[in-house]
């Protein structure tokens, strides 16, 4: 969860970032204004507006830091394994862990962003384009990118993301539904043909 370590260690920046997760989580970005995210973390408005520009620059800061705690699990578990097929499973399995620790967190990232205007489209976005990377890593460090365009990881990348959305945005995540191997053919459907996709589902590395 948000801590503050990337903003000096601001105790009240981190209950900010706490609070807007939650209220968000709670009524979706809509509902929610400075006001009350000040009165659930318990700081001033005027300790916010030195922190944030104002609500969007909140949520898109926040969103950020999010994000990359999110890739700085995904990332590390995908590198430190070798081949697509294990290389594939080691990030899912660190997603998995990363969303099921905070539900809240889990709906902030994937569907309060959609929400959030084009600033939060454009965030959405390079997540859908950063698994599209973790996704054509694969073909290309065993020598096949040839056989799919940067297309293939795109659309890979986009069903990925709207199943994981799906699932987020019905509790999947806070009912702690295993949905993994789903995920895992939907990722790898558009480089394998359907049984290889299955295929890829019988063989799940430890964890």
């Amino acid at each position: 969860m948000l801590n503050g370590s990337r903003n000096g260690h601001d105790p009240n920046r981190a209950r900010i970032a706490l609070a807007i997760v939650e209220l968000v989580g709670e009524s979706g970005l809509d509902a929610v204004d400075a006001q009350e995210i000040c009165r659930r973390a318990d700081v001033s408005r005027a300790h916010f507006d030195r922190c944030f520009a104002d609500l969007e620059d909140c949520f898109l800061s926040l969103h950020d830091e999010v994000a990359a705690e999110f890739w700085e699990r995904l990332g590390p578990a995908a590198a430190a394994t070798a081949g697509w097929h294990d290389r594939i499973w080691a990030a899912g399995w660190a997603m998995m862990r990363f969303l099921h620790e905070d539900p809240a967190r889990a709906r902030f990232l994937l569907v309060a962003v959609n929400g959030a205007g084009t600033e939060g489209l454009q965030r959405r976005d390079r997540i859908v384009q950063r698994v599209a990377d973790l996704l054509e890593e694969g073909p290309r460090r065993h020598g096949k990118a040839g056989r799919r365009s940067r297309a293939t990881a795109e659309i890979a990348a986009g069903a990925t993301y709207r199943m994981l959305l799906t699932k987020v945005e019905a509790g999947a995540v806070d009912r702690r539904e295993e949905f993994l191997p789903e995920l895992i053919y939907v990722a790898v459907m558009p480089y394998l043909d359907s049984q290889a996709a299955e295929d890829q589902l019988a063989v799940q590395p430890l964890h």
